[in-house]
């Protein structure tokens, strides 16, 4: 899928014909890509990897411009302005060039036809985990509901859309946390934008290197929400 010259790829594996999409978008997460390829061969789902410069941002020419975009900050129209912004381009014809190219990627992706999407992300320790959406934390309005689970580490959680997945989630040892969808900042995220439109979401969140627990807590999200 080429943006303005630059090549990116977008990886498959599982059964196309499922209503369930795990998504990695970030190259640089690897862990997390990994945890996608095994539960969609050996599970089911419809799994997709975006793959192009090994690193978090996609990186293309505008004219006599780079720009770097977070793949997970295009999918509304406000996320990509403030990406470009980052950029210092205020130019409207590199915003039609990023939102084409977002609307092509979700018509592969299916995104409106599935009944559950499932987003897969890695972070790094101490630094974002589900404390950040305590009181207290970063994040706190961003949040209607945190659950805590008996995990020792924080930087493994579940982010989620809606009430019933938070219910079935929050039965197990890990920590889950519910977007505020009224209160949530329009950051572009894929989670504001399924927020928006209602598509049930789950963002499987793990510390860099947790494959094992990142491939588990898949495991528990497929038992909970039936999925085969």
């Amino acid at each position: 899928m080429p943006l303005s010259g630059t090549m990116v790829h977008l990886v498959s594996f599982g059964e196309d014909s499922s209503s369930v999409l795990l998504y990695n978008m970030h190259d640089n997460e690897n862990s997390s890509a990994m945890a996608g390829r095994i539960l969609s061969t050996n599970k089911g789902g419809r799994y997709y990897e975006l793959m192009h410069n090994g690193k978090r941002n996609i990186s293309f020419l505008f004219g006599e411009d780079s720009i770097h975009i977070d793949p997970n900050r295009i999918y509304t129209d406000t996320g990509i302005w403030q990406q470009l912004a980052r950029n210092k381009i205020t130019d409207t014809l590199a915003h039609q060039l990023i939102s084409a190219w977002k609307d092509s990627l979700l018509n592969v992706l299916r995104i409106g036809e599935r009944t559950l999407v499932i987003a897969l992300h890695n972070n790094t320790n101490q630094n974002y985990g589900f404390k950040s959406y305590m009181p207290d934390g970063e994040y706190a309005d961003e949040a209607e509901a945190v659950c805590k689970g008996c995990v020792r580490d924080k930087d493994d959680f579940y982010f989620v859309t809606e009430y019933p997945i938070l219910d079935q989630l929050c039965v197990g040892q890990y920590h889950a946390v519910m977007q505020s969808n009224s209160r949530m900042t329009d950051d572009g995220s894929l989670s504001v934008y399924c927020g928006r439109l209602g598509i049930p979401y789950i963002n499987v969140e793990a510390q860099h290197g947790h494959l094992f627990r990142q491939v588990n807590m898949l495991l528990f999200a497929y038992r909970q929400m039936k999925i085969d």
